[in-house]
């Protein structure tokens, strides 16, 4: 192996504390979870200088990067010359692939790497850009499970829990990394695979698993179908509930709505394929708990550095204001990305958690992408405030869809919900009219709102889309 790989695997490693299981009850690696902000900094400027050169050697597109802004890997000497690194943006790694298909040349590993100790291919999902493939090594593998149990310990999933994951092992990373880490916990899985959602149904009510792992959509459709088929979500075993994929556990009436459902917790990984494909945000044991205020979202520092940056001149911004998420990945082999743009708003902060980790917090979680935001008659609004104001409602069911048209140039915003069987037909103007009070409210839009009944949308099982945009482009 090449002495400078070598020298980067050294240093991941050497930070990987209690890599076969937790140090304490309540905290896996409390070295690293509930250190001085001195320690995380110390321990993050390591790993980005090594990185910073490991890169640069073996990642083509970085090369060339670092090259174009006149950088080399001697002029990051601290964490504060984070900021001269170029931001990597999604469409950068698109076009990188178009010109160097199929895997471009960000990736930091080679074929024979891949065949030699690789362990399995992931690829983004597409909705904003062609999909991206990800080679990862057996590396990468064990860092995410000990990353992922680390966070799941955190949320009080222990020996004893059973967990049933509810998605299709497809080439997406979501759920790979807590599979695994469930595996490195001790912790049996009973995999959904392709079960339809009657049958999941019956292995919940026969096999007793604790934890539920899906896409907060999912987790409601699911509780729904059982109740159709007999059974009553909150008096099953279910106890905890493991989101991601989409915002859930950080909006308010999404929680309020599925942990009432469900009688259970409910949690949240953060993160995303390209460089936080292991957990890089995850609520703890007193977020999920918290009745007022937002619900923050932990940042997995030793393992990634997080950043908010301005929109427009993708800046950073200080500590407590809003920005868009940035990430650098500290432990990936195959895709350690420098100041990948996710792109999710947010609000970082290193107040302490009063479960006493010290770690960065994205303040209320991460409630929506830059490229999700809405612009309707000049108003600027997220999905996830409309998801707010009509799953208020106990009356509406789970799906809805926010379809946005046009006429005589004005631009209509049209909420499309089902009531529940329960509310009657005579009911719907009435519901309707709070309905549109509401979502005014939130978004200072308001939007017509149209009322079908139960049953007429179309049924979530991964992850929902509820944004259909029919105004003409251009």
């Amino acid at each position: 192996m090449a002495d400078l790989r070598r020298q980067w695997l050294d240093v991941v490693n050497k930070y990987k504390l209690h890599p076969e299981g937790p140090a304490s009850d309540d905290c896996w690696a409390p070295e690293l979870e509930k250190c001085s902000r001195d320690k995380i900094r110390e321990v993050q400027e390591e790993k980005l200088l090594v990185s910073v050169k490991y890169l640069y050697e073996y990642s083509l597109f970085y090369r060339e990067k670092f090259k174009r802004a006149k950088l080399h890997p001697s002029d990051i000497k601290s964490l504060d010359d984070l900021v001269k690194i170029p931001i990597t943006t999604k469409m950068e790694m698109v076009e990188d692939v178009k010109a160097n298909p199929p895997w471009g040349t960000y990736t930091a590993i080679d074929d024979h790497i891949w065949t030699h100790r690789g362990w399995m291919m992931f690829a983004t999902s597409g909705t904003t850009a062609a999909p991206r493939a990800f080679r990862h090594t057996l590396h990468d593998r064990d860092m995410w499970a000990w990353l992922d149990a680390r966070a799941m310990w955190a949320m009080g999933i222990k020996p004893g829990d059973i967990a049933l994951i509810a998605f299709g092992y497809a080439p997406h990373v979501f759920f790979w990394g807590a599979h695994y880490a469930l595996d490195l916990m001790g912790i049996p899985v009973i995999p959904r695979g392709s079960l339809d959602t009657r049958r999941t149904c019956y292995f919940i009510d026969t096999f007793k698993p604790t934890v539920l792992g899906a896409t907060p959509s999912y987790a409601l459709y699911l509780g729904d179908v059982m109740k159709e088929a007999g059974y009553d979500p909150a008096k099953s075993s279910i106890r905890a509930i493991l989101t991601g994929g989409e915002p859930g556990a950080t909006i308010p009436s999404t929680k309020r709505r599925t942990e009432a459902l469900w009688n259970a917790e409910l949690h949240e990984f953060y993160g995303c394929t390209e460089a936080s494909p292991g957990v890089g945000g995850f609520t703890c044991k007193h977020q999920v708990t918290k009745k007022e205020g937002p619900v923050c979202d932990h940042l997995m520092e030793d393992g990634q550095i997080w950043e908010a940056v301005d929109p427009q001149t993708l800046e950073p911004v200080p500590l407590g204001h809003r920005g868009l998420s940035v990430v650098t990945n500290l432990y990936s082999e195959a895709a350690p990305l420098l100041r990948f743009l996710i792109g999710d708003y947010t609000v970082l902060s290193h107040d302490p958690c009063p479960c006493g980790r010290t770690n960065a917090r994205a303040v209320g979680g991460f409630y929506g992408r830059a490229d999700d935001m809405l612009n309707i008659r000049g108003i600027t609004m997220f999905p996830s405030a409309i998801e707010e104001a009509v799953r208020g409602f106990a009356e509406v069911g789970d799906e809805f869809q926010i379809v946005i048209t046009q006429e005589k140039a004005m631009d209509v915003l049209t909420i499309v919900a089902e009531p529940r069987p329960d509310v009657l037909e005579k009911d719907y103007p009435a519901l309707a009219k709070r309905i549109q009070n509401e979502v005014r409210a939130k978004v200072e839009v308001r939007p017509e709102v149209d009322l079908k009944p139960y049953g007429t949308l179309p049924k979530t099982e991964f992850k929902a889309k509820r944004v259909v945009d029919k105004r003409p482009i251009g």
